[in-house]
């Protein structure tokens, strides 16, 4: 009686409440001031660390998206957000839509 793993969706989703990213995505904005360090580093790979490329990607999207912040300023700044945590999105990659 094992369960089997869900199958597979054609959209990525995120595996982690995209609110735990709220302050990672205040840091992209320049809202969020986070002590010593680098504040991608401390707000958002805590986060992001766990998490699958695709599945980070779609998490900062998400996050974006809660905030209500203009989708097309934020993403290359949360796409270099994963570079720097160690994740390398898929090349050409968009957010899904909601």
């Amino acid at each position: 009686g094992g369960s089997s793993p869900a199958p597979p969706t054609s959209q990525p989703t995120c595996p982690v409440n995209a609110l735990k990213l709220g302050p990672c995505v205040d840091v992209l904005g320049g809202l969020g001031h986070i002590g010593l360090g680098n504040p991608v580093e401390n707000a958002c790979c805590p986060v992001l660390g766990g998490l699958l490329e695709l599945e980070a990607a779609v998490c900062l999207c998400t996050a974006i998206r809660l905030k209500l912040l203009n989708i097309n300023i934020f993403i290359p700044l949360a796409l270099q957000a994963l570079i720097t945590c160690g994740k390398n999105p898929p090349p050409g990659f968009i957010c899904p839509l909601l």
